[in-house]
């Protein structure tokens, strides 16, 4: 969706980003740790802290690969405990560190929506293609936070906090010719419903949780100018004291490639994944 020339590896890393933006967390503030003296009161959607969780994602396409989560570190900011986590995503012998921020506040958890770390190696990429040069790299819409209520019942909700729209553009010259490529992201958020799931890790009392990611992509090169759509439907399975257990996506990923000649291309490609928690050490 981001790249039209990185590998399969790094695509699916971005795949990866975008359907686990909602992520998972470490230890809970107090104030939401489960009590069953409480029912009102609920944990997060987190994973215990000091255990890897690992996960396997297959597409339909064939290619396949692993992702290892892991919590590496804790902040506090503004009285809250904020958590770094790190996916480490290996497909096609290429390899891609991802880390976002989370925390949990309110009965609620937020996961920061950030510029994604495949967008800073999409800019290098870009500026290898023969004859082009990048002038101007911005992004807007940054922190946004895709927030998830941690209470396990029908109904319950994925909305967004912060800006409603994420930004990138990438303004360049092409043999001499102005340039562009600006992406817009919009996350249509929706509500949860209880299930009980099994994988390979086991079986979890999770939310059940749908939402879309749809993007707009327009590309300039002198006054030649393309524009496309693409979505992503993504359905994931939360557990208390796990975080993500199983998620589903179905996508329409749109590539725009500036030639070096001078012009446009457009590629649409229709995938399916799925990542299943295989194992938590």
């Amino acid at each position: 969706m981001y790249s039209p020339s990185v590998n399969k590896g790094i695509r699916l890393g971005i795949a990866f980003f975008l359907m686990i933006s909602i992520g998972t967390g470490c230890e809970p503030d107090t104030e939401d740790l489960d009590d069953p003296q409480n029912p009102g009161k609920t944990s997060g959607f987190i994973p215990g802290g000091n255990r890897k969780y690992i996960y396997s994602v297959e597409t339909d396409g064939g290619a396949g690969g692993t992702v290892t989560q892991s919590v590496t570190g804790t902040r506090d900011s503004s009285g809250i405990t904020v958590y770094n986590l790190k996916s480490v995503v290996e497909a096609s012998g290429a390899s891609m560190t991802l880390n976002n921020n989370l925390f949990v506040t309110g009965g609620k958890t937020y996961t920061e929506i950030k510029v994604p770390d495949a967008w800073y190696q999409y800019v290098a990429l870009f500026n290898q293609i023969p004859n082009v040069r990048v002038t101007k790299v911005v992004v807007s819409g940054y922190p946004a936070y895709l927030v998830m209520d941690n209470a396990l019942k029908d109904g319950s909700k994925i909305t967004i906090s912060g800006p409603q729209v994420q930004e990138q553009l990438i303004e360049y010259t092409s043999n001499g010719n102005q340039g562009s490529v600006r992406q817009e992201i919009v996350h249509i958020t929706g509500t949860g419903k209880v299930e009980t799931i099994k994988v390979p890790a086991g079986s979890f009392v999770c939310s059940r949780f749908s939402y879309e990611v749809a993007t707009t992509i327009t590309t300039r090169v002198g006054q030649t100018q393309e524009t496309a759509n693409g979505n992503e439907k993504i359905t994931v399975w939360m557990a208390h004291g796990v975080g993500m257990v199983k998620q589903e996506s179905e996508a329409a990923l749109v590539s725009i490639i500036p030639l070096p000649t001078g012009e446009i291309k457009k590629v649409v490609t229709n995938t399916a994944s799925t990542t299943t928690l295989q194992n938590i050490q």
